[in-house]
């Protein structure tokens, strides 16, 4: 079956690029694509009547922004949906018809002092199926590339499993970052010897080679790039991107609080969004 492409729609020029970039990959993959526009209710009146209209200004959003793909000369199936509630909720609520979800990166969206982040970050980390999040503002002549973090965790495999497929779909090579850093306790750093150091260096090669073993027969034509860097995760896989157009991350759980938590990793990667993103679903 087909998949299918969920796109976030308000207008605005960081929808447009994320617009932009969804139509681009389901006219090469083949998928249908539904745009979806939510009239955010938080400060609206519960009355019929200002309902209503929020309701008619989201539907006169949505033909505007199903006009804007039509003429960009998008040839596949397109469709709308256009509701007044809470985003997060219905967006929520709409990952569970798609395939992939693709947003707009809203630097707005930034809450001072909260600890759950952008509203992307918060989407991402309840959505049913992965995430893409589209930065408006791309690199200048990006290389192309996949970059993806590997630590031996169930979501990092899921997203390995997912950077695979998307590069070798693509035809473009696959960065597998493994970052390490040697504890350190403030006034004990001279207890690390030469040796204690080297041993860490072996463990991470053989990390990365169990977290990467299989794709080479899988992915026969794909190629793929690992990366052992001593540094803070986060970091290293900025410091990836430079090198490729995507990374991709793991989601952490859906369950309880952890439904609201990437984790620390997703979590800095998407506060700082050099390229476009994927969040993998959590199982």
């Amino acid at each position: 079956m087909a998949e299918k492409y969920i796109i976030g729609v308000d207008g605005s020029q960081h929808s447009r690029a994320a617009l932009d970039w969804g139509l681009k990959r389901a006219a090469q993959s083949g998928a249908s694509v539904e745009l979806l526009h939510v009239a955010d209710d938080s400060f609206l009146s519960e009355s019929v009547a200002f309902l209503s209209e929020a309701q008619e200004a989201s539907e006169r959003m949505l033909a505007a922004e199903r006009e804007y793909a039509l003429e960009s000369g998008f040839g596949g199936t397109i469709t709308g949906t256009a509701v007044v509630g809470h985003p997060i909720g219905e967006v929520e609520e709409a990952s569970k018809r798609a395939d992939l979800l693709i947003l707009g990166a809203h630097s707005g969206n930034k809450f001072a002092g909260s600890f759950f982040g952008t509203r992307a970050v918060k989407i991402a980390a309840v959505a049913h199926c992965p995430v893409a999040v589209v930065p408006a503002e791309q690199q200048d002549d990006p290389k192309p590339g996949v970059v993806v973090g590997v630590d031996g965790s169930d979501s990092a495999k899921r997203a390995i499993a997912f950077a695979a497929e998307e590069a070798s779909f693509r035809g473009v090579p696959l960065i597998a970052v493994y970052a390490w850093m040697p504890p350190l306790t403030p006034g004990l750093e001279y207890l690390w010897s030469e040796e204690l150091v080297e041993s860490q260096r072996l463990a991470a090669d053989e990390a990365i080679a169990i977290g990467t073993a299989g794709l080479a027969s899988r992915y026969p034509d794909l190629t793929i790039e690992r990366r052992i860097v001593q540094s803070p995760p986060v970091a290293a896989l900025l410091q990836a991107a430079e090198d490729a157009d995507t990374i991709v991350l793991g989601s952490r759980g859906r369950g309880g609080i952890q439904r609201l938590l990437l984790g620390s990793v997703s979590h800095g990667v998407l506060q700082t969004l050099p390229c476009t993103t994927i969040v993998t679903r959590a199982s």
